[in-house]
């Protein structure tokens, strides 16, 4: 197995970086340096090249293999987070013979070397890509083990099962064995198991998408103003000219609880040519997949029956703006009054819109499927168990095992004790090298 290293941390410049090197070469890297470690005690040391120049004074730790993250000897550095040092070690490193670690490549290993199932490593990757607090948790306890304890009565049950059916074959001609329709109940508990996996999974990803809050309303109604404002930063182009927004463009706004996706559009009214048409139309379709629609309109006025209809389209929050022109104006009830100048009323507004974010919380204890592959090998047992079913029902005892036995594999496939080559090359290409 050959020594791999990769950074760990994102590029860019930051405070720290971390390199992480795996395999049989580490304490032949180490040894070369004239570094002593002590396993799992954090060092500081001037960490040289090959030729002697120090490249920088990094904080290293030594995870001796079997117990470190991949199974295998581990160090990693904590350098300065200038991508021009990190880059300089990696150079180094790959002179003395480690190469640069593939997609998912340390995770991988762990994998391999029986440190996590696959199920778990799985989560990783959702880990990290989560972009609410439901995905998050969801991915947390996958992780945690909450999978495999979920589906260990399954798979026993499963096997039990099987061994029934097969019993049944064997001794069918003897009726040593009742007819197996008291297995179908067995059937039924493991289906409803696998259903309710699948559920939680497709609930996830219907909210797995940092919220979208559409911007909309009409012409100069301050749309972008408005975005910029709670940005705290000119991002968007602004203009008293009417229809300087044509296309819709996405801004992440962080927020203490996640980010929110914030959408400006270009204004809704009569259109003026047909650029504009198109424009406003493609704001409609937008409007229709929004999570919230930001309803602006200036202060000092009614409502128009076209914002009047925005607002009740959809779930709604109706903003006024340009409060600071209409001093003796009182904003209706029920309604949100801001101007750019406000910022007590924009954070205030920030953490409204946060709250998209806790719309739907995961309930306590519910473990949800990650990712394709798992979703595809549930279907796959649940559609077995099926047809097991089925041949139970039909007295074909020979058939039912089949599907029970199949029905098992696919479980078991599910969470990763029987995996391909090919399937493992797949789930970690999604992954960043430095996992």
């Amino acid at each position: 197995m050959s020594t791999i290293c990769a950074p760990t941390t994102a590029p860019g410049r930051s405070a720290i970086s971390v390199v992480r090197v795996s395999g049989p070469e580490v304490e032949r890297i180490l040894g070369r340096r004239k570094i002593l470690l002590q396993p799992r005690r954090a060092t500081l040391v001037a960490w040289p090249s090959r030729d002697g120049r120090v490249l920088d004074q990094a904080l290293a730790v030594y995870f001796k293999g079997p117990a470190s993250y991949t199974g295998e000897d581990v160090l990693e550095l904590s350098l300065h987070g200038n991508p021009l040092l990190v880059r300089e070690v990696l150079e180094d490193l790959h002179e003395d013979g480690i190469r640069l670690a593939g997609p998912g490549e340390f995770t991988r290993r762990a994998v391999e070397a029986g440190r996590i199932p696959l199920s778990r490593a799985e989560s990783v990757g959702e880990l990290i890509h989560a972009e609410t607090s439901q995905s998050l948790e969801a991915a947390r306890r996958v992780l945690g083990g909450g999978l495999e304890s979920r589906l260990a009565p399954v798979r026993s049950s499963l096997v039990d099962l099987s061994a029934r059916l097969e019993l049944e074959v064997d001794f069918a001609e003897e009726d040593a064995v009742p007819g197996g329709q008291e297995l179908v109940p067995w059937v039924d508990a493991a289906v409803a198991e696998l259903d309710g996996l699948l559920a939680s999974q497709e609930r996830i990803r219907s909210r797995g998408h940092a919220p979208r809050v559409v911007l909309a309303g009409s012409p100069n109604a301050g749309k972008s103003s408005l975005a910029n404002a709670l940005l705290g930063e000119d991002r968007l182009l602004v203009s008293p000219v009417a229809g300087t927004t044509r296309d819709w463009i996405e801004i992440p706004l962080p927020t203490l609880r996640g980010t929110v996706v914030l959408v400006d559009t270009a204004g809704l009214g009569d259109p003026t040519d047909e650029l504009d048409h198109l424009a406003q139309e493609r704001t409609r379709r937008i409007l229709d997949h929004a999570d919230l629609r930001l309803v602006v309109v200036p202060s000092g006025r009614e409502l128009s029956s076209g914002e009047r209809h925005l607002a009740e389209g959809g779930p709604s929050l109706l903003v006024r703006t340009k409060t600071d022109l209409h001093p003796d104006w009182g904003v209706p009830s029920g309604q949100w009054g801001v101007h750019v100048g406000d910022r007590s009323a924009l954070e205030a507004l920030v953490v409204r819109l946060s709250e998209l974010l806790d719309a739907s919380k995961l309930p306590p204890g519910e473990i949800a499927l990650v990712g394709e592959r798992q979703r595809q090998a549930a279907l796959q047992a649940r559609g077995e168990l099926i047809s097991c079913r089925e041949g139970i029902l039909e007295g074909r005892p020979e058939i039912a095992a089949w599907h029970a036995r199949r029905s098992r594999i696919a479980l078991e496939e599910l969470l990763g004790d029987i995996t391909a080559d090919e399937v493992l090359g797949a789930v970690f290409s999604s992954f960043c090298i430095g996992k």
